[in-house]
């Protein structure tokens, strides 16, 4: 399954996540080819299908699945002329054909299995339409796949296109769940797609699909898509009210989150859950910190610290860190209100801790967003207590971390840091006063 991947010049390990996902692929299709039939000799190529799978055949998998496809057939140079229940087998093979082809790790096999689901789709039609619309989705993810896997957009672009077709013929009131669950993989293709081209209004798309997929759906019809949904929801109304400010928005992300997480079975579905508290603390962090806040930053503070505590660092190093890193930002926003110097010092360690995994060599905008936001603390702490070298150390530092974050290409990233300083400049000056004697 993953002789394509590796053959791939310069090819890094398959991560978790994929590795994941073949075996869910391979062991779903594996039960579907053996599972009965009241047609003996199609069950039996489908059997002998399974065991060609199973010994790593594709080739006379695919083989065995065309011989059943032709059985089912008949003979017949109409296929819309069969009877519902025989066009419906024809159609669940070329399905099966299509899966055959998408445990190949490869963009190519990647595009047959997408076209092939399409074809079983078309295949399928009126015999089972909500069998029909599920093949389509299939197609759908398989394209997704070759953009989520191998980086290039035409798959995601290619996916929206078929989810919008899709679409088009559903009704979001007759047909609420199958219309909510094309409009949260629209969503996913649309959320895709920014992350490659790096297009807000992508964003805004995909968020307005996840709202307009909820608009009728209940919970009980589909608590999983539902929950899906408010997530998707959640993250990218925080992601776009980070980058824009918009308190609107922020807001409308925690009142999402918050009801998921009022009805969310932790032990169902831990992944899920930390993503969703990790979400509602962002949202909170950065309403907390331009509204000055505390019991929203104390809030967020603690979602932050639950999720830390539930990530392994040897296993997830980043994510812990990045982690430390937005604990450190609540901490040195809420230092800001507190007359005692404790806190700001807790900011400070807790982006040292994020420093110990981010460093310059493996992550350098990383590195140099977690030093400089130490830096901003300490710039503070130096104001607090008068002290002019702990001053010049932290501007030495954020100096530092604006030139790295230049040097390695990140100019945006480079210039936000530099207006931040510009705003501390009163607090260096202020440090550079010694403190008085009495």
């Amino acid at each position: 399954m993953l002789a394509d991947w590796l053959r791939r010049p310069g090819a890094a390990l398959p991560g978790e996540a994929l590795l994941d996902r073949r075996a869910a692929d391979f062991l779903a299709l594996a039960a579907r080819l053996v599972a009965p039939l009241a047609d003996t000799e199609i069950g039996r190529l489908r059997a002998e299908a399974a065991a060609a799978l199973a010994a790593g055949r594709f080739a006379d998998a695919d083989k065995a699945l065309a011989q059943a496809e032709l059985d089912a057939i008949g003979g017949s140079t109409d296929l819309s002329a069969l009877p519902l229940a025989r066009r419906l087998l024809v159609g669940e093979n070329r399905a099966d054909r299509a899966a055959v082809s998408f445990l190949r790790t490869a963009p190519d096999a990647y595009r047959e299995a997408a076209g092939r689901y399409g074809e079983a789709s078309a295949l399928i039609g009126l015999a089972d339409v909500e069998r029909s619309r599920s093949v389509a989705l299939a197609q759908a993810t398989a394209l997704m796949r070759i953009s989520e896997d191998f980086g290039a957009r035409d798959g995601h672009d290619a996916a929206v296109a078929v989810l919008r077709r899709l679409l088009e013929g559903l009704d979001s009131l007759a047909e609420t769940v199958a219309f909510a669950g094309a409009q949260d993989a629209l969503a996913t293709a649309l959320e895709g797609l920014a992350d490659i081209a790096d297009e807000g209004d992508l964003r805004v798309e995909a968020l307005a699909c996840c709202r307009t997929g909820l608009e009728d759906l209940r919970r009980e019809e589909a608590p999983l898509l539902w929950h899906a949904l408010k997530v998707r929801f959640g993250r990218l109304a925080v992601t776009l009210g980070e980058a824009r400010e918009d308190d609107a928005l922020l807001e409308e992300a925690v009142a999402a989150l918050a009801t998921v997480l009022a009805v969310w079975d932790r032990s169902r579905d831990e992944a899920r859950w930390l993503e969703a508290e990790h979400l509602i603390s962002r949202a909170r962090a950065a309403l907390g910190s331009r509204r000055n806040d505390l019991a929203l930053l104390e809030r967020a503070f603690n979602g932050f610290n639950r999720v830390a505590k539930a990530v392994d660092r040897a296993r997830e190093p980043l994510r812990w860190a990045e982690l430390q890193d937005q604990m450190g930002g609540v901490l040195a926003a809420m230092g800001e209100r507190y007359s005692e110097s404790v806190v700001l010092e807790e900011a400070i360690a807790a982006f040292a801790a994020a420093l110990e995994e981010r460093t310059r060599e493996k992550v350098p905008l990383l590195w140099a967003t977690s030093s400089a936001n130490q830096a901003l603390a300490t710039m503070r702490l130096a104001e607090r207590h008068k002290d002019p070298a702990l001053a010049k150390q932290a501007l030495t530092q954020i100096a530092v971390a604006i030139e790295a974050m230049r040097s390695a290409g990140f100019t945006a990233n480079a210039m936000a840091f530099q207006r931040r300083l510009a705003a501390t400049a009163a607090l260096a000056q202020a440090a550079a006063q010694p403190a008085r004697r009495s």
